[in-house]
């Protein structure tokens, strides 16, 4: 079934998004393990699958609309500077993907493409989600401070044996 060429178009734009934000994800879940932040590792590799699941639907959903979808080009990826630097690029894309998904629900609705309409109205749920546990995270380090928020994002020597056991 050949789909109309606005929802084609906002569907490979939403698939390189989250192929972009799912690379991005994993580069800063590796650079939190890296500094030994595991907690917050642990919680970005939750994140990963969702974004993953995220760019399988729309890929999905692609081609059933007999599109040809690109998954070779990518969005810029920044490098992980600090926790702070991860939140607010998280931040900036998840409201890029509100903005965008909720532009393409819209277009695609008027379109007559219900199906892709309601992906895109599923998909933003989840995005709201993240938007709203990245605001919760600068909130939670504007409480405690920056390494209090840190230190309480790593898992103590005591932790780590109970959960080897």
């Amino acid at each position: 079934m050949k789909g109309p060429d606005i929802s084609l178009k906002h569907l490979q734009r939403a698939l390189t998004m989250e192929l972009s934000t799912v690379n991005t994800y994993l580069l800063q879940e590796r650079k939190l393990d890296d500094w030994g932040i595991d907690r917050l590792a642990k919680r970005m590799r939750e994140e990963i699958d969702e974004e993953r699941e995220h760019a399988n639907l729309f890929l999905t959903r692609l081609l059933f609309l007999e599109g040809e979808p690109d998954v070779h080009t990518l969005d810029k990826i920044e490098q992980p500077k600090s926790i702070r630097h991860i939140f607010e690029t998280q931040h900036e894309m998840e409201k890029e993907a509100l903005e965008y998904y909720t532009k393409a629900a819209r277009e695609c609705q008027e379109a007559g493409d219900i199906g892709t309409f309601r992906l895109f109205m599923t998909i933003l749920a989840d995005e709201e989600g993240h938007i709203d546990f990245v605001e919760e995270q600068f909130d939670l380090m504007e409480m405690m401070g920056e390494q209090l928020y840190i230190a309480r994002q790593v898992s103590s020597a005591a932790d780590k044996e109970e959960e080897e056991e």
